[in-house]
């Protein structure tokens, strides 16, 4: 596992950046990627312990790097930059996984982001993963509630439709949400068949009449 670090063509501050890469160093070793390419295909091998991205200016082709990064990737990341447009950085920056550093980096800080970076990145993902757990439960409660509601226009009652749907995700092993959906997918299977059947046999309608 190493540190992976780029720098745009448009970095120019050629000490600054040898003594980044020695600082980062003496803690981890780091490996410069010299496209953006090679720097894509490193970090999808899931090797990059962190990713310390330096430009000159944030240009959008960039951002829209790094966000696929982001989507495709468990990789920290910080990136250093003289200019930028802060409309678009802020939609880089509202994910919570990557820390940005304007103007000169200090070398001597460097691994202190680092570290800093990797417990942004841990907290901000542990905290999306709770946002798409609980979104999941809101969903499984709207399916159940209306399959319980689709159950009870059968003539049963609330809590004997929550007790078959109960008893079937049991025997199952599913939630009660995918139960519920499987119930809903079933009734709209039936509908579909339902109507098609009703207009294979249906009269042709005289358009004259």
């Amino acid at each position: 596992m190493v540190n992976l670090v780029y720098r745009d063509p448009s970095f120019s501050n050629e000490d600054l950046f040898i003594d980044c890469m020695s600082e980062l160093s003496t803690v981890e070793p780091c490996m410069e990627m010299i496209s953006l390419s090679q720097l894509e295909r490193q970090a999808m091998k899931g090797n990059g312990l962190c990713l310390v991205f330096f430009t000159e200016a944030l240009q959008p082709l960039q951002q829209v790097f790094i966000e696929r990064l982001l989507a495709s990737t468990a990789l920290p990341i910080i990136v250093n930059a003289y200019s930028w447009d802060e409309s678009h950085l802020e939609s880089l920056l509202k994910c919570g996984r990557v820390t940005f550093v304007p103007e000169k980096m200090t070398p001597k800080r460097l691994n202190s982001l680092v570290s800093l970076a990797k417990i942004r990145f841990n907290s901000a993902s542990n905290m999306l993963e709770k946002m798409k757990l609980l979104d999941k439960q809101c969903t499984g409660l709207k399916q159940l509630s209306k399959a319980k509601s689709l159950l009870q226009s059968q003539g049963i009652s609330e809590s004997q439709a929550h007790e078959l749907i109960q008893k079937q995700a049991m025997e199952k092993g599913i939630s009660l949400g995918e139960m519920a959906q499987h119930i809903m997918t079933a009734a709209q299977q039936l509908d579909a068949t339902r109507m098609h059947r009703f207009g294979a046999t249906a009269p042709a309608v005289n358009k004259e009449a």
